[in-house]
């Protein structure tokens, strides 16, 4: 349990104390937060000072973003947006160019306009000027946050006057307030390393205290993940939480990931691992340290929306908005869409288990969970919104309470567990099995640090080394033609429907050749249930792969129960011959939610449990190794997640057959069930969850290609001990409009990342062979 003797094991019992107090924290102690493994201690700290300042409310804004310009001098290492002058790709925006912007429907609603650019050379501070009386005229109904302490630096050195004569003229044209660009870190060397031709760290702060003096707020940032060390990152946010106390005027902090793409110092970087822990430990220490900032954004567009998510979790209070266009971000490389909608922001939060809260630049609360615009700070203590609609489509996030089936965060400390829940964990710790009812009271009540360190102490319990596994393999679809017509698959296509397809001989070899090419071991086939191939087709195909040196895994129960009643043979009879002809396991897909009452609604034309669940006994006893799996999500309440958990676990008791359990979260996108995809937490929880009741299933998956390889990387720390396999090619998941991809190499800087040694496997969780190129 996360408690002060957990943080003085840690070393970290002063910190515990310092924060649980409201007390500052020191460089040094922020330095332990980083050098601290638990990510699980570090996360539960950070949350409990969010709930502090802001309880269950998570902001968000209706904003239009402007890049007026691209064109600049100071040719930052870490910059793929910027042109030189005349370099071709170069724009500059007139002012009505910038209103026609503002004009377009899906910005009428902002009530942000936040305007920055390069550091043009040309133009002079009636530009600005001009520019700013134009976008006010337009949109006097918008504040306009405008123009990073760099850029003011830079006008007064074009224009010979003072920054404060810039601020001052800036504000008399309609300058509500500054972003918090330009940052970057405040450290002289990094910043002559990545960024020589800008402004000092000294001289952004020093502006950055003259606007506050003079009326106008700012934001500030941190950029993170190049050059700088854990130390640097830890002065400059000392140096902004130095100048909060000495003007008070920064609103909101923002840390923002290096991107490495199209920019001379991503090709030196070390930022190409992507680490989710290092961006959530850095969200969470930024809180931390920031005692005296009341807000924490998560960046939504560099930060991708589920590990955004996810750091509601770890400190953050805020998503940032609407944005409508991203410029500076995708062009180094972020893979987020270029704008959400209020619906979409708000769905988000509420699916993290939080209440939302719509606000304006300063972060005066407009809306609050669908209500009225009150007015007030939204950092203001209010009482708690009332509950989302009911929903089955919402998971349990962090202590929730369940109304319907959603998730709604108690304002509660992650340190403050019920009774029942450090009973349960006692149990858990001691070893014995908890029982459908312990799973449930966990489930609904637990924190998810809570949840997660269980869950990974469970998980070193079984597999003390520090070891990742995962295996090379492509998932190969041999059709898409079936039959079932389930309501949550966009990968099936109806027989005699344009689009559908049976592979032929020369695309599987290609397929297979491919795979082995690039140091794969197995193949995932699986396909729609076709009427019309015999069950000499898939007999002669096993037999053509197995004249490849090739693992096949193969054929999930809803396919063999289909080969059974179309050929009229007993499954046990099916599986021999598919065993006979090459088949070497099966995989556990089709499980969905073993509950028929589920099943029926969402795939009324697939078998029911009783069968998934009797092929996966006969393989078993027939000597195969199997896999099961769950999609959670869709339209299944948490009691039946956790039945589903228990018949998997039964029949485990009963035959020892299931190598490993993958949970994995339905996406929505182009299906025939409305919803929104699971947030991290909500897929974390499960995970966790599934740890502590399956406790005879001794591999856990993460699940990379649904959740992104940042989320999965945090998810070694919820109970997986796997990272799933390279997946070569996937089709099923991506027809949902999730496209993930990740080599052997990346998965390995990933697990390396994470301080865990990764190791390639067969399908039984054997270990294969180091090759040197490995090491």
């Amino acid at each position: 349990m996360l408690n002060r003797d957990h943080y003085a094991r840690l070393g970290l019992a002063e910190v515990f104390d310092a924060v649980l107090a409201g007390q500052r924290i020191s460089v040094a102690d922020g330095e332990k937060l980083f050098a601290c493994e638990d990510i699980h201690a570090v996360g539960a700290l950070a949350h409990h000072a969010r709930t502090r300042l802001h309880g269950n409310r998570t902001h968000y804004v209706l904003n239009r973003h402007v890049n007026y310009t691209n064109i600049c001098v100071n040719e930052c290492r870490f910059c793929a947006y910027h042109r030189r002058p005349n370099q071709a790709g170069g724009y500059l925006l007139s002012p009505g160019e910038v209103v026609a912007l503002l004009s377009e429907p899906q910005a009428l609603a902002a009530t942000e306009v936040h305007i920055v650019g390069g550091c043009h050379p040309d133009l002079r501070l009636d530009y600005y000027e001009t520019l700013l009386h134009a976008v006010k005229a337009a949109r006097p109904d918008a504040l306009i946050k405008a123009f990073t302490a760099v850029e003011i630096g830079h006008f007064a050195a074009v224009e010979g006057v003072s920054t404060r004569e810039v601020l001052l003229r800036l504000k008399d044209a309609g300058l509500a307030m500054l972003p918090g660009g330009g940052a970057e870190i405040f450290d002289p060397e990094v910043r002559t390393a990545i960024c020589p031709n800008k402004i000092s760290g000294a001289e952004w702060l020093r502006i950055a205290g003259e606007a506050h003096t003079l009326g106008i707020k700012s934001n500030c940032t941190m950029l993170y993940g190049h050059m700088e060390t854990p130390r640097h990152r830890l002065e400059h946010l000392d140096g902004l939480r130095r100048q909060q106390d000495a003007t008070g005027g920064f609103v909101c902090c923002i840390p923002l990931p290096f991107l490495t793409e199209n920019n001379p110092l991503g090709k030196l970087s070390s930022r190409g691992v992507q680490s989710g822990l290092d961006d959530l430990r850095t969200m969470a220490v930024t809180r931390l340290m920031l005692d005296n900032v009341p807000h924490l954004k998560a960046y939504w567009v560099m930060h991708g929306v589920k590990l955004a998510q996810a750091m509601l979790h770890f400190g953050a209070d805020d998503l940032d908005g609407t944005v409508v266009e991203e410029k500076i971000g995708h062009t180094a490389g972020a893979e987020s869409a270029q704008a959400l909608t209020s619906a979409e922001l708000e769905a988000m939060i509420r699916a993290s288990g939080f209440t939302p809260v719509r606000r304006d630049a300063l972060f005066r609360a407009q809306e609050e969970a669908g209500g009225n615009a009150n007015g007030e700070a939204a950092d203001a203590p209010q009482a708690p919104a009332g509950p989302a609609a009911p929903s089955a489509q919402v998971a349990p996030t962090g202590g929730p309470t369940l109304v319907g089936g959603t998730a709604l965060l108690r304002e509660r400390s992650p340190f403050d567990e019920p009774a029942a829940v450090r009973a349960i964990a006692d149990k858990i710790l001691d070893g014995v099995r908890i029982d459908a009812s312990e799973a449930a009271t966990l489930y609904s009540e637990a924190g998810l640090f809570t949840l997660g360190a269980l869950a990974h102490a469970v998980r070193l319990r079984l597999h003390p080394e520090p070891v990742v596994t995962f295996v090379g393999d492509r998932n190969i679809n041999y059709s898409n033609v079936c039959v079932c017509g389930c309501r949550f698959c966009a990968f099936f296509r109806a027989p005699g429907r344009p689009g559908g397809y049976v592979l032929t001989r020369e695309e599987l070899a290609q397929k297979i050749e491919e795979t082995l090419a690039l140091g794969g071991t197995q193949i995932l086939m699986q396909g729609g249930h076709h009427p019309d191939l015999p069950l000499e087709w898939y007999e002669d195909t096993l037999r053509f792969i197995k004249t490849y040196p090739i693992h096949v895994h193969a054929f999930s129960p809803p396919e063999i129960v289909h080969f059974s009643k179309l050929f009229g043979l007993p499954t046990a009879e099916v599986i021999r011959r598919l065993r006979a002809a090459g088949l070497d396991s099966i995989p556990g897909g089709g499980a969905e939610i073993l509950v028929d009452a589920v099943r029926s609604r969402v795939s009324p034309n697939k078998c029911p449990a009783d069968e998934w669940l009797d092929v996966m006994r006969q393989a078993h006893l027939q000597g195969m190794r199997t896999t099961a799996t769950m999609m959670f999500g869709h339209e299944e309440t948490p009691a039946q997640r956790i039945e589903h958990l228990l018949r998997i676990r039964e029949l485990q008791d009963e035959t020892g057959g299931f190598t490993a359990f993958i949970p994995w979260a339905f996406q929505p996108e182009h299906t025939a069930i409305p919803g929104h995809a699971q947030p991290a937490a909500a897929y974390l929880r499960l995970l966790a969850l599934a740890r502590l009741v399956l406790d005879n299933v001794a591999n856990l998956q993460a699940s990379w290609v649904t959740m992104g390889p940042k989320v999965a990387q945090l998810a070694l720390f919820f109970g997986a001990n796997d990272f799933g396999s390279t997946m070569i090619e996937e089709n099923v998941v991506a027809a949902a409009g999730v496209s993930f991809r990740l080599s052997a190499e990346q998965i390995r800087r990933i697990v390396r990342a994470a301080a865990f040694t990764p190791r390639q496997r067969s399908m039984d969780y054997t270990l294969l062979p180091e090759t040197a190129a490995e090491d």
